[in-house]
């Protein structure tokens, strides 16, 4: 005689199995973001590589134009460096809202399954009586 699994015991098994898919997912974001901050870096560097070296003219100073490549190049670090603090925000804010999304659905479909297995073991008592 086989016993049916309670609505509980159910529950947790969905619940876990939700929870192992949001923890690949979240696997997967992270790997992404990964690479896009890798990504972001390795464009820093071109972007560095390309730009001309500032050259020590005689006695340690800088000539003018050289001085204004070098804060050029700065500018463009300091650009360069917020873009990828802004790609990442923007990166992990979709994951927090798609974790609360993810979460309430997770509930809902619990929820709704306690709810089917409550009228099919009620539909189930009706037809043994």
């Amino acid at each position: 005689m086989s016993t049916e699994p309670t609505n509980e015991e159910l529950a947790k098994s969905y619940a876990t199995k939700i929870e192992q898919a949001q923890e690949r997912r979240e696997a997967k974001d992270q790997e992404r973001l990964e690479r896009h901050g890798q990504a972001a870096a390795l464009a820093s560097q071109n972007i560095e590589a390309e730009q001309p070296q500032a050259k020590q003219a005689q006695g340690f100073e800088l000539d003018a134009q050289n001085q204004d490549s070098a804060e050029q190049r700065n500018d463009r670090n300091e650009i360069n460096g917020q873009q990828a603090k802004t790609l990442a925000k923007e990166l992990n804010r979709d994951n927090e809202n798609g974790d609360q999304v993810k979460q309430a659905r997770a509930r809902e479909i619990a929820e709704r399954f306690k709810e089917k297995a409550a009228r099919d073991r009620e539909q189930s008592r009706s037809f043994s009586r």
